[in-house]
């Protein structure tokens, strides 16, 4: 049986890491773990920051990538490579952070103090580090879904079709998600930061 994933149009150079990553995993689903070390090394980063949105939740993050990464090892024989390699294992990692989410508030988790704001694997300045922090108090305010939507428009820079695919929802979904997310922040973002919310404008970037 295979697993259909469906084709976005890509940008040359994402078209070709898609298609590098997409040999990893062929690689993978061949027995190759060194394949899928490469790709859990260069995938962490962003798998973290994406997960760590969603639960709002530090000590499950990790826990949470060997799932995923568990998944890609299941399914890397079988998937059908009709998109990005990328829209898929953050397909999997949305599934994922969700079902994680769910356990932690059946056993009444709650996300470890002056942790939530640190994101692994970036270069940043003390300045954006602050930044981060802020912008993740500001992200409690919303939904899980309304995290991640905007977490994959601003980090991971995918478009409403992409993140569609991602969260498996109707595209139509995906926008309103995204406008009632970005009409909360304007809502919060004078109580937490004590200045003026940005317009609808500076905080579309596409």
């Amino acid at each position: 049986m295979t697993v259909p994933v469906d084709r976005e149009q890509d940008g040359s150079a994402s078209q070709d890491q898609s298609e590098d990553d997409w040999n990893l995993i062929r690689r993978v689903g061949m027995g190759d773990q060194n394949a899928l070390e490469q790709l859990y090394k260069q995938y962490y980063s962003g798998l973290y920051r994406f997960i760590l949105q969603i639960t709002q939740r530090i000590d499950c993050v990790e826990e949470v990538i060997n799932d995923v990464m568990f998944v890609v090892w299941e399914k890397a024989a079988v998937v059908t490579p009709l998109s990005k390699a990328s829209t898929w294992i953050l397909g999997i990692a949305h599934n994922k952070a969700l079902q994680a989410l769910r356990r932690g508030r059946r056993s009444g988790g709650v996300a470890p103090e002056g942790e939530a704001g640190e994101f692994h694997g970036q270069d940043v300045s003390i300045r954006e580090m602050e930044t981060e922090q802020v912008l993740f108090a500001l992200m409690r305010a919303l939904s899980p879904e309304q995290r991640a939507v905007l977490e994959l428009v601003y980090y991971h820079g995918l478009h409403y079709a992409e993140i569609a695919h991602v969260i498996d929802c109707p595209e139509n979904t995906v926008k309103t998600r995204v406008f009632h997310a970005r009409r909360k922040l304007r809502e919060v973002w004078p109580g937490l930061t004590g200045t003026r919310a940005p317009d609808a404008n500076e905080l579309d970037r596409r």
